[in-house]
């Protein structure tokens, strides 16, 4: 797993994480969306984690660029907030989930590990978020007919 994090810290705290499951084994890490780009193509990684916002670059940004070199990476968003926008912008660059930075970590992990093993569903804040922003729009458009 590539980890493309700004703040150092959270890049720690995710590979204490992920290094007590046998299934993750993070190869590379950077605050920097060109170092991202350049690991992913020596290294091969098979899953990234990016964050929205790197140090040089948007994540949407990076993810698009790892999407062209290898179609199969299994590429993660990672947010501070479930801003429904970015999470749809995000899939449309090519990431596979998005994940919000302040989960709880069996709940990030779980999410993660659901989403390699290809049993991935919505983390439930930003399901809610979705819904919330659905509703909102469709009664301001039944009140503009």
């Amino acid at each position: 797993m590539l980890l493309a994090e700004p703040s150092q810290e959270h890049r720690e705290r995710i590979k204490c994480l992920l290094e007590l499951d046998p299934l993750f084994e993070v190869v590379a890490e950077t605050d920097c969306g060109r170092d991202a780009i350049a690991l992913a193509d020596s290294l091969k990684p098979e899953v990234a984690l990016v964050s929205v916002e790197l140090l040089d670059m948007k994540g949407t940004q990076i993810i698009q660029e790892l999407k062209k070199m290898n179609p199969q990476m299994l590429v993660v968003l990672q947010a501070e907030s479930a801003d429904v926008a970015y999470f749809f912008e995000a899939l449309k660059s090519g990431a596979q989930g998005y994940l919000l930075k302040a989960l709880h970590p069996a709940s990030f992990h779980e999410y993660l590990r659901s989403l390699v093993i290809e049993d991935a569903t919505l983390p439930r804040e930003l399901g809610y978020q979705i819904l919330k922003q659905f509703v909102t729009e469709n009664i301001r458009n039944k009140k503009s007919v």
